[in-house]
C-alpha cells in the first residue's frame, strides 16, 4: 500500500516537473520563442496559483467578514500553507523557474 502510494507521489511530481517543458517545448515551435521564456512563464503562472490563498489573504477576509458579522470568531488551522505534499509540489515548481531563470542567464 505505502509502495503505491509512493509511486502515485512521484509520477505527480514528475508531471509537475515535466508538462510546462512539454507544453514550453510544443509553444516555441509554433511560437519561435526559446523555450525557457516559456518553460519560465509557465512556471511562473504555476506559482502563483499553488501559494495557499490563507497566508496572504486571511486578515482581508477576516476584516470582511467581521464588517458582516461582528460576533464572527475565527478559528486558527493547525498548520499554515497547506500538507507536505503541496509544500513539496510547490517547492518543485519553485526549483523549476529558478532553473530555467538561470538556463536563460547563462544563455
Amino acid at each position: 500500500m505505502q509502495k503505491k502510494r509512493l509511486k502515485k507521489e512521484l509520477f505527480s511530481c514528475l508531471l509537475y516537473l515535466f508538462i510546462p517543458l512539454i507544453l514550453g517545448a510544443v509553444a516555441s515551435i509554433w511560437i519561435k520563442v526559446s523555450i525557457l521564456i516559456i518553460v519560465a512563464i509557465l512556471y511562473g503562472i504555476m506559482l502563483v496559483f499553488m501559494i495557499p490563498s490563507d497566508v496572504f489573504f486571511s486578515s482581508t477576509l477576516d476584516y470582511n467578514i467581521k464588517s458582516v458579522n461582528p460576533s464572527y470568531k475565527h478559528e486558527k488551522p493547525d498548520y499554515i500553507g497547506g500538507t507536505k505534499q503541496q509544500l513539496l509540489h510547490f517547492t518543485l515548481v519553485a526549483f523549476g523557474l529558478v532553473v530555467c531563470l538561470l538556463l536563460m542567464l547563462l544563455d
